[in-house]
């Protein structure tokens, strides 16, 4: 903003004529200031300190009163920086700051112009002021706006839509935060594989707003069903996924089952097989992990569904069942 604001006034100084109103010098060198800064603050951000940040946009106004003061005039181009840094403070800074800033654009220019233009100056002074006002609102509405936007899609990107859980993306950075900290911590961690038993019959049959039904039906049933800072996901077309952190197998053999019943007995005609998993017991990474559990749920699924099977030590195969269900008819 500070090389577009200097660059414009610099360049209209050149090319149109009476620009400058016979003070292309001054003119010229407060353009420069303006571009040099800019410029440095472009190449090397890394060097502007953070405290320096606020201090731009004020900057920019002791420009333009710099400019009107060298001049004699406020037809010399000076009006023309006013733009960044009203911009960046609406932009970048806080609401507080860009009032400030309004607040001291109206303090230094509208004297300069009165001292130079006498009764004249008022129109100019009340057009920066106005117009500076109506930018902040406008591009603070506009930044909350485009806030409120990115946030959105952040939440779509790392969620299913359908449920309300968080989807694939967010179930894999959940499982590795959850067992690097479970590790560390020396704590268990256990992990279930829930998917829906016949979900494929259930939409030829009843329809996929049956089948969408279910798979939300099952999503509140997970959630009512354990503590606040476990973690859910949607994880594939029918399969869910639940971390326990702090929970062993036997803890997390318990959570299974709870769901498991809560499914059958729930009002939409579906159940649930699940795996079991725990770590360190079963794995030590997150692929081990899952697939232990994932190796669980299909033995769950071979045994007849609409049952919980639990990963063997160190293996992909199972250890038998610790409860078996019947399969809902």
């Amino acid at each position: 903003m500070l090389v577009a604001g200097g660059g414009l006034a610099a360049v209209l100084t050149f090319v149109t004529p009476h620009f400058a109103n016979g003070k292309a010098a001054s003119t010229l060198t407060v353009a420069s200031v303006a571009i040099v800064v800019g410029t440095l603050c472009v190449l090397r951000p890394a060097r502007v300190p953070a405290w320096a940040l606020p201090l731009l946009p004020p900057f920019g106004t002791v420009l333009i009163g710099a400019s009107t003061l060298m001049s004699h005039s406020v037809t010399d181009g000076s009006q023309l920086l006013y733009m960044w840094p009203v911009l960046l403070s609406a932009y970048f800074m806080t609401t507080r700051l860009a009032v400030v800033n309004v607040g001291l654009i109206a303090l230094v220019y509208t004297p300069l112009a009165m001292s130079t233009l006498g009764k004249g100056g008022i129109a100019p002074s009340a057009y920066l002021v106005g117009t500076s006002v109506v930018t902040v609102l406008i591009v603070g509405n506009l930044r909350g706006h485009i806030a409120r936007l990115l946030a959105a899609a952040a939440r779509e990107a790392r969620t299913d839509g359908l449920t309300g859980l968080a989807n694939r993306r967010s179930w894999d950075e959940a499982l590795a935060v959850e067992l690097a900290r479970a590790a560390r911590r020396a704590e268990p961690l256990s992990l279930l594989m829930v998917d829906l038993d016949h979900f494929k019959r259930l939409n030829d049959t009843a329809g996929h707003a049956a089948g969408d039904a279910a798979l939300v039906t099952v999503a509140r049933v997970l959630a009512a069903e354990v503590r606040e800072g476990d973690a859910l996901a949607r994880v594939g077309g029918e399969e869910f996924a639940v971390l326990l952190p702090g929970c062993g197998l036997a803890d997390g053999y318990a959570t299974a089952e709870r769901i498991r019943t809560a499914v059958e007995r729930s009002p939409v005609p579906v159940t649930v097989s699940l795996g079991v998993a725990a770590a360190p017991e079963h794995a030590a990474t997150p692929a081990e992990l899952s697939a232990a559990a994932d190796a669980a749920l299909y033995a769950a699924k071979d045994a007849g569904r609409n049952r919980i099977r639990v990963a063997d030590d160190h293996s992909g195969s199972q250890r038998g069942v610790r409860r078996a269900e019947p399969e809902r008819s």
